[in-house]
């Protein structure tokens, strides 16, 4: 019959530690034997962060908010640059326009100058040209003669009476012998001449056709003549 007692170098080696702790009392403390590990915790410990980690950590956070703000900024920057750009472009235009306006209007008003100036100038020229070669009326005697029909009544041809005899002079044979008559009129202004027949008529006066150049111009205005 067993006695229940265990020779103590046939004990495991946890098995001696333990019953070494309860001999050695308060005073020997837990001692493991040597070449024993000593049991595993049942919690690892947790490692703190060092100086170093919290520095480096400092320092990334800071550089990734900066980036960041540095491409919000640029965002920013970029999307501000834009609108004044645009509104820049925008003012320009709107000049571009109002230049262009006032261009238009500007060569208009110089286009309309200059046009005035020119039919001053011919009807100058018109009215020296007349005084100087009188003769100037004759080819406008001989049109106005030839655009009335042939043997049309009694062909009467109305001319101012400074041009009367330069007419009978170099035309009085040809419009006799057609049966042409020359009134003197003096409502009728020198250097042109109205011709009638029965009930057709051509109006070949200065006036007219001075009229008639200035509607083919794209102008208006009436043929003056100068006071003395």
């Amino acid at each position: 019959m067993s006695s229940g007692f265990i020779p103590k170098e046939k004990l495991s080696a946890y098995e001696r530690w333990e019953l070494a702790a309860f001999d050695e009392g308060e005073a020997g403390g837990l001692v493991p034997p040597a070449g024993d590990a000593p049991p595993a915790p049942e919690e690892a410990a947790i490692a703190l962060p060092t100086a170093e980690d919290i520095e480096r950590i400092h320092n990334e956070a800071y550089q990734a908010g900066y980036a960041a703000g540095q491409e919000e900024g640029r965002n920013a920057g970029h999307a501000a640059g834009l609108a004044l750009a645009q509104a820049e472009a925008a003012q320009i235009a709107a000049l571009g326009e109002n230049l262009r306006q006032h261009l238009q209007q500007l060569d208009q008003q110089v286009g309309e100058t200059l046009l005035a100036v020119a039919v001053e100038i011919a009807a100058q020229v018109l009215r020296q040209s007349l005084r100087i070669r009188p003769e100037l009326l004759l080819p406008i005697v001989r049109e106005a003669i030839a655009a009335l029909p042939l043997h049309n009544g009694h062909p009467a041809l109305y001319l101012n009476p400074a041009d009367a005899a330069l007419v009978r002079t170099h035309l009085g044979e040809q419009l006799a012998h057609n049966g042409w008559r020359i009134i003197e009129d003096g409502s009728v202004a020198a250097g042109g001449c109205r011709v009638e027949a029965a009930a057709s008529e051509v109006d070949a006066t200065l006036e007219t056709r001075w009229r008639r150049v200035l509607d083919a111009i794209g102008t208006g205005g009436e043929w003056l003549e100068p006071k003395p």
